[in-house]
């Protein structure tokens, strides 16, 4: 009797018209229930789907979606590794891969989130990669790595400078105290503001920043402008040149002082003496003319720049030279020649990780790497 039933069923399906579902039919229903976040739906129906249809990438995939939205991670762990194991394309790959990442995130292993993200760094999709950027930079945060975390953001952002999660990284990176680029963080926090929509959470918190920042660069004390005896320093400053033609670096050292001391705002006249000054190999010198060439011009990259190379080289004070020249980063930023010397830093510094950051960003600007110098950075750790 039981056999006769199961041979009619079908038979009764079909002329009433309840016939099982298409495998298409299916899918259309798995993901209206996804997109109506009703998440446990979506899972059965996706099941029922792969039942139907077999093994797919983009059902497993879809399935591992659903179930993260769950807070199901070992089932999502469990769906991605089957769609990685099914023959997915590139483009699924890679959002397998940066899933697993945000999971291993969500359970606080931040070095094997880390390791997904990598994989993913070079993808051929441009959005996928400004996400992961900003995914590992918070993890080199997180550790306290913050010169790579300012590298890839950057690298992020020169990918589209209008993603408005990566500016506000950048924002709230470039406050940080480690990098302490003010400026730098409340231009990042105003364009985020204007570019994030009504609906996201970081949206009010940008506004604050902005704030905050506002009323913080207000508040600093600004340094008076002194003015001097701007005839007397062109004099010197004159005189200073016809001493550099004649190679007297000495007496041209003294008449940029002069200069200087005459006119302490005249932004040349500092420059003049910390240049002569290192010609001269008083370096510590130098420094402090930079510091003032700076104080009038704050943004002055190729000052920043000159006034790290002497921390870095000859006076061997590698935090200041970090300090003078991150600014001329974030400014300058596809400038190999800056980025270069902050791995050169970091990496007497033993910051490895940070160095790495710098010298990959510093090769994918350079117009023609040598081979060695590609292979030597293959070999720093990742972190």
């Amino acid at each position: 009797m039981k056999y006769v039933l199961f041979v009619l069923l079908p038979l009764f399906l079909l002329s009433s018209g309840c016939m099982p579902d298409t495998p298409e039919a299916l899918a259309k229903r798995a993901d209206q229930a996804y997109h109506e976040g009703n998440y446990a739906r979506a899972i059965l129906t996706y099941e029922a789907l792969l039942k139907k249809s077999g093994e797919s990438p983009i059902v497993y995939y879809s399935l591992a979606l659903s179930a993260f939205q769950t807070q199901d991670y070992s089932y999502t762990i469990k769906m991605l590794e089957k769609a990685l194991a099914s023959g997915a394309t590139t483009e699924i790959t890679d959002r397998c891969y940066e899933l697993l990442g945000i999971v291993a995130e969500r359970e606080k292993d931040l070095e094997r989130a880390a390791s997904y993200y990598r994989k993913v760094l070079n993808s051929p999709d441009t959005a996928l990669r400004v996400r992961v950027l900003s995914h590992l930079a918070k993890i080199y945060a997180k550790q306290e790595n913050y010169d790579a975390a300012l590298a890839l953001l950057l690298t992020a952002q020169e990918l589209n400078s209008t993603d408005a999660v990566t500016l506000y990284n950048l924002g709230m990176l470039c406050r940080h105290e480690a990098i302490n680029l003010h400026h730098a963080s409340l231009d990042n926090f105003r364009m985020a503001e204007r570019l994030l929509p009504e609906n996201s959470s970081k949206l009010k918190d940008a506004k604050n920043q902005v704030k905050r920042l506002e009323g913080y660069l207000t508040s600093l004390k600004q340094l008076p402008v002194i003015t001097g005896d701007a005839s007397a320093c062109e004099k010197a400053l004159k005189q200073m040149q016809s001493e550099k033609k004649r190679k007297n670096y000495r007496s041209a050292e003294r008449l940029a002082r002069k200069a200087s001391e005459a006119d302490p705002s005249n932004y040349e006249a500092a420059l003049e003496l910390a240049r002569l000054c290192k010609q001269n190999k008083n370096f510590n010198d130098a420094l402090k003319a930079y510091d003032t060439a700076l104080t009038i011009r704050p943004n002055a990259t190729t000052a920043r720049f000159e006034a790290a190379q002497i921390a870095y080289q000859n006076a061997k004070k590698y935090k200041a030279a970090a300090n003078y020249l991150r600014p001329a980063l974030v400014a300058d930023p596809r400038n190999s020649t800056y980025a270069d010397l902050m791995g050169r830093i970091l990496y007497s510094q033993q910051q490895k990780t940070n160095a790495k950051q710098w010298f990959e960003r510093a090769l994918r600007l350079m117009a023609k790497p040598t081979e060695q110098y590609r292979s030597w950075i293959n070999q720093l750790p990742e972190a």
